[in-house]
């Protein structure tokens, strides 16, 4: 109870701070007929190339949000998918971009271990599919990587793969189906610049990827499929199912054929209500299922059930501030194998675009992470800073943290980096990042240790399209 009443403590702090933040923004910020200029100046040339542009300097419609994901977005990115300006393109094929990064990765474990010192080349590249039907549309991205030690192959980074596939359908002039399926297989630490909090400057949306690091390989593909209903203009139901099934090894000498398997199956509905073209408020029930293998504190074969209620409210408080928050109660039941409990959840984001720079902030209570097979849920937060130094130059930064509620041992891992990314010519950057990464696992998927990586690169990737 105590935990909770500190939780929804944090929570209510969070939402006042943001609020009180926002409401400051909007004496600051000039009504859109006011500042022509300034949306031309947030598209300069050094702008990173994640971000889509509004190319016809038009305002764009009010977009709050809505409790569940209904897009599909670019691979790994907040961005939802509008189409490739890319040069390279047959046909319904097109290179996404291409980049090649020189990396010195220096890893020291925890304990009397010796450090794992590694000094090598990745290229990497995005083979992007997109196809239109009449009333379909499919989107298939596949990000393969080549890496390069000591003038040789690597065998196992180079192995380090990504398949995204993403279909919506128009059923109706009310119901919408998008299918997402994402694969994604690992053998090595990830070495390429981390793009950890992804953020969608133009619709305020955001997403938090995984930054703990694997011990092992990993093997993880998840499907989903969102159908929405719109029964009014300012009323839909949205309804989600998804299956993800993961696959992890640890680097344990001891236990050669460790291998930790699990199966997710969750289902969310949500119903949303559009109080004003601006805000938007919902409930939602989700049921998450975890059947898991070689996982501690769980006997093999056995489910673990996950309970969600929430409510859900989104604002687009002015053209360049959006909030969202949600609050509500998960019972996780084990079924007389752990204790049950029952833990307050949710969390909140803010974005804020200002002229030369953006900011993003994120945090989750009671998520479970994707990137290794878990029982138990966790606190994590993000925050992001970018800003354009120069019309050229670009300055990136980032915080993290995650952590296993619960008694110890408990996984948890921090991390901070930053970086700079220089436009040598229209879509040709040279980068530069650093990257700090604390974590310590209490299973045998995860390492435990401290990782400094240090990345000098050369990336090729055209602007995305204008369009929401």
């Amino acid at each position: 109870m105590r935990s909770m009443k500190r939780c929804l403590g944090r929570l209510v702090l969070f939402l006042s701070a943001a609020l009180l933040l926002s409401g400051a923004a909007q004496t600051q910020d000039a009504p859109p007929a006011q500042q022509p200029e300034n949306q031309d100046k947030n598209q300069n040339p050094g702008t990173p190339p994640e971000q889509p542009s509004n190319a016809t300097g038009t305002t764009a419609a009010p977009n709050p949000g809505s409790p569940i994901d209904t897009q599909i977005h670019v691979a790994g990115k907040a961005v939802p998918w509008l189409g490739t300006s890319s040069p390279l393109r047959w046909g319904d094929f097109s290179i996404g971009f291409f980049s090649y990064d020189h990396i010195n990765d220096h890893f020291q474990p925890e304990g009397n271990v010796p450090s794992a010192n590694i000094e090598l080349s990745i290229l990497r590249t995005a083979i992007v599919f997109e196809r239109y039907f009449h009333k379909q549309r499919v989107v298939l991205q596949y990000l393969p990587q080549l890496a390069i030690l000591n003038g040789q192959l690597a065998s196992n980074a180079g192995l380090n793969n990504s398949l995204t596939l993403g279909t919506a359908f128009h059923l109706s002039p009310r119901v919408d189906l998008t299918v997402n399926d994402t694969f994604a297989q690992v053998r090595s630490r990830q070495f390429f610049p981390p793009n950890i909090l992804a953020v969608d400057q133009q619709a305020g949306n955001l997403i938090q990827n995984n930054f703990l690091q694997n011990a092992g390989s990993f093997l993880m593909n998840e499907v989903s499929a969102t159908v929405t209903d719109t029964f009014t203009p300012r009323t839909f139901l949205t309804f989600s199912s998804a299956y993800r099934y993961a696959y992890d090894t640890g680097n344990n000498p001891n236990l050669p054929n460790y291998a930790a398997i699990g199966h997710t199956i969750g289902a969310t509905a949500a119903l949303t209500h559009a109080l004003t073209p601006r805000q938007n408020i919902g409930v939602l029930y989700s049921l998450e299922s975890l059947r898991a293998t070689n996982v501690a504190g769980l006997p093999n074969g056995t489910n673990t059930f996950f309970h969600t209620v929430g409510f859900f409210y989104a604002n687009q408080l002015s053209r360049t501030w959006w909030l969202k928050g949600q609050i509500g109660v998960q019972y996780a039941d084990y079924r007389g194998n752990a204790p049950n409990f029952l833990t307050l959840g949710g969390g909140v984001t803010l974005v804020k675009t200002f002229t030369y720079s953006n900011f993003a902030l994120a945090y989750n209570r009671a998520r479970t992470e994707t990137n290794f097979v878990t029982p138990r849920i966790g606190d994590r937060a993000d925050a992001a800073y970018s800003i354009n130094l120069t019309k050229r130059l670009v300055w990136n930064s980032g915080i993290g943290y995650y952590a296993e509620t619960g008694a110890e041992p408990r996984t948890k891992g921090n991390y901070g980096g930053t970086g700079l990314a220089f436009e040598l010519l229209p879509n040709f950057f040279l980068t530069g990042n650093y990257n700090h990464t604390f974590q310590r696992a209490s299973t045998q998927q995860l390492l435990s240790g401290i990782r400094n990586t240090y990345i000098a690169g050369l990336r090729w990737e055209p602007r995305a399209l204008p369009g929401h």
